[in-house]
């Protein structure tokens, strides 16, 4: 379960414990004093415990409002099967396309298997469902998957957020078979006229259904073209943490982020000592023109491979 509803429900506890303790106080019952404070110094550290720990799994619940549920007792299974794989299709090309640079048009996603989460709990409050990484690993550091699904949140709460400039933002790191999954996902909710609040480990975002159908809107009515290009330009400046780059190309300053491969490639180069900057290059970039509605197109660079150096 995330944990910043585990410290919700912590807190909702916490403050119910504190009422009932200023009762017991009030009605001069020590028994009942002693057993509260007990529990409620439980409780504080339990919350110091997860504030102090992030989750490093990937763990998200979905509620869903609106037609297809009811309360807090039941929902369509119909559309609930629907919004469950429409999630689940975002993070697998989400995390597809942050690993490989690209995805293929059509065919199977690739490594959708290591994307695979489970449903291990019901939301309460409203109907939804609580979906969790599941692994017999402890893990150190934040896991690949966490990292998307923290990703995906956020792309949704952009794509239908009310400042353009957020979806703007957000269309950068689009490509064409990750903007059918969000429609997708819009769509499902808006034809069901149905809302959904997403949280995560650290994100809590709910979504009306002004937000539903403007995501719904944003998405049919942008288009993606995306083409590879083999170009030749010096290599001004590359940060492989964040993977981006900056390329001088025709005269033309180039910026954009950086494939997994790419980001190897030039790591290797610098742990032999060589110094891939200020040189030039034969790249292959994924470019991308995004026409987003009632917005110019965009161009959008991702920088695939170093195929030699030019002149070497």
């Amino acid at each position: 379960m995330p944990r910043k509803l585990r410290m919700q429900g912590l807190q909702a506890e916490l403050s119910s414990v504190n009422d009932l303790l200023q009762s017991a106080r009030d009605m001069d019952d020590p028994v009942g004093e002693f057993q509260l404070e007990k529990r409620k110094v439980k409780i504080e550290s339990e919350l110091q415990s997860l504030a102090a720990h992030p989750e490093n799994r990937a763990s998200i619940a979905l509620f869903f409002g609106g037609k297809p549920v009811l309360g807090s007792r039941g929902i369509s299974a119909e559309f609930a099967g629907h919004m469950l794989q429409n999630f689940q299709e975002l993070v697998a090309r989400k995390f597809a396309a942050a690993e490989l640079g690209t995805l293929g048009v059509r065919g199977p996603i690739p490594m959708k298997q290591a994307t695979d989460m489970m449903v291990t709990n019901l939301a309460k409050g409203s109907f939804g469902f609580v979906l969790d990484e599941l692994s017999d690993q402890e893990e150190i550091d934040a896991t690949a998957l966490k990292v998307i699904v923290d990703e995906v949140v956020q792309t949704i709460e952009k794509v239908s957020s009310s400042n353009e400039l957020d979806f703007e933002e957000v269309t950068e790191q689009l490509d064409p078979r990750l903007l059918i999954s969000l429609k997708d996902f819009f769509v499902t909710l808006d034809s069901s006229e149905a809302t959904i609040r997403l949280v995560d480990d650290l994100a809590d975002i709910s979504l009306d259904s002004t937000s539903v159908h403007r995501g719904r809107l944003r998405t049919e009515a942008t288009s993606i073209d995306e083409s590879d290009v083999t170009l030749d330009g010096v290599l001004v400046g590359f940060l492989p943490e964040h993977r981006k780059f900056e390329m001088l190309i025709e005269g033309q300053m180039l910026y954009g982020s950086v494939s997994k491969d790419a980001t190897e490639q030039y790591s290797q180069l610098v742990a032999r000592g060589e110094n891939p900057e200020r040189q030039t290059w034969k790249v292959r970039m994924k470019r991308r023109i995004v026409t987003p509605l009632n917005r110019p197109a965009r161009e959008v660079n991702r920088l695939l491979e170093f195929l030699g150096l030019i002149n070497a």
